[in-house]
């Protein structure tokens, strides 16, 4: 019997680990399954053979995207003639609506099956798109719990599967030693910088950041900052950038989550690195800004009490939110001093992030996805 071959599509740096763990677990199960993807270089590692990179050309916002227009359709366009050519058994998009959205619906046209894997945020804008996908999708694997009973309502087949961060945010070393290597001496505290993954985002949120952090450094005399650096931005201009706010952060490249761990305080863009620092049980601030036209734009159509991912997770503003022009440094300052200060506020963080814990699921997400996907396969193949 052939063994079945997929299509795998993951954008941006996170949607390409998620990809790259479910692959693994998936040839794990089935050697000899075949994986094809529109990804980056972790899905290539985990054996897929990536036809078009997806995570170099990853945007932020509406504008941005416009810019990247020609990347976008070259994507669609290797998507088609790799589904017309290949035949997949199954495509699994993960994430990326704007693109997946049209990917899924060439699969359908051609009777190729779709599990979904990563589900987009219609809980935050554009609810209207669970007909889209009620319509697209054979099987949808969530990692927020609160999604389940989203699309089970909608009438759309799902399971939890619990979330990916669980498993891969993982400690490389004890914070303590950590927190000793990185202070040298120092009396503290230890304040960590997260700028984002993606180069919109850096030049965007991190000179504000840079700003509140040396302010930091002048209020606590003790103070050393670490900016883990993401593999996919550009090292000389972090560089730059906190050089020009005569930010004295440490790039830290070993050790990231480790380093955060360790730290007292965590400044956050918005996104998966919310979740990750909530896992790590450090005190947040989250912040985030785009362009104007992007922002006005998505405020017309988010419609949620909270911006960063911890707290929507949490079901409360745990951690404080600083967005667009309420993101300023001296906001930020002031409320890192408050948390730095205040070790009520510290602690009541560190509690709700140990309860949030227990809300994502256990270990081996990777591996129950790879399960339900193979399931549905054996399923569609052999039907009952």
């Amino acid at each position: 019997m052939a063994e079945p071959k997929i299509l795998v599509v993951a954008g941006e740096a996170s949607g390409d680990q998620h990809g790259a763990d479910l692959v693994a677990a998936l040839r794990q199960r089935r050697p000899g399954l075949q994986v094809l993807a529109l990804g980056g270089e972790r899905l290539r590692q985990a054996g897929a053979r990536v036809e078009f990179d997806l995570v170099s050309h990853a945007v932020i916002g509406i504008t941005e995207a416009l810019r990247k227009l020609g990347s976008f359709l070259r994507a669609l366009r290797c998507a088609r003639d790799l589904l017309r050519r290949e035949r997949p058994d199954a495509v699994v998009l993960i994430d990326l609506p704007d693109l997946n959205f049209r990917i899924g619906a060439m699969a359908k046209a051609l009777g190729i099956p779709v599990v979904y894997y990563i589900s987009p945020q219609i809980w935050a804008w554009r609810r209207g798109r669970i007909n889209t996908l009620r319509r697209l999708v054979d099987r949808m694997l969530v990692i927020l719990p609160f999604e389940e009973a989203i699309y089970r309502e909608a009438g759309i087949p799902v399971a939890f599967v619990g979330n990916p961060l669980v498993d891969q945010v993982k400690l490389e070393t004890d914070p303590q030693e950590e927190r000793r290597r990185l202070l040298a001496g120092a009396a503290g505290p230890l304040v960590a910088l997260l700028p984002g993954s993606r180069s919109q985002e850096i030049e965007f949120i991190l000179p504000a950041m840079a700003e509140a952090g040396r302010r930091l450094t002048e209020r606590f005399p003790g103070c050393r900052l670490i900016l883990p650096l993401a593999r996919t931005v550009s090292e000389a201009r972090v560089a730059g950038l906190l050089t020009a706010a005569r930010c004295p952060a440490v790039l830290v490249r070993e050790r990231p989550f480790a380093a955060r761990a360790a730290a007292d305080l965590a400044i956050v863009s918005s996104g998966t690195a919310t979740l990750e620092t909530a896992l790590l049980g450090t005190p947040q601030l989250i912040v985030y800004r785009m362009q104007s036209v992007s922002y006005w734009l998505a405020r017309r159509f988010v419609k949620l009490d909270f911006f960063g991912l911890a707290n929507l997770v949490a079901g409360e503003r745990v951690a404080p939110e600083f967005l667009q022009h309420e993101y300023t440094a001296e906001a930020v300052f002031a409320a890192a001093v408050r948390l730095l200060t205040d070790s009520a506020a510290a602690q009541a963080q560190r509690r709700a992030w140990d309860d949030l814990r227990k809300h994502l699921g256990g270990p081996g997400v990777a591996e129950r996805a790879a399960g339900e996907i193979l399931d549905f396969l054996s399923a569609k193949k052999n039907p009952s």
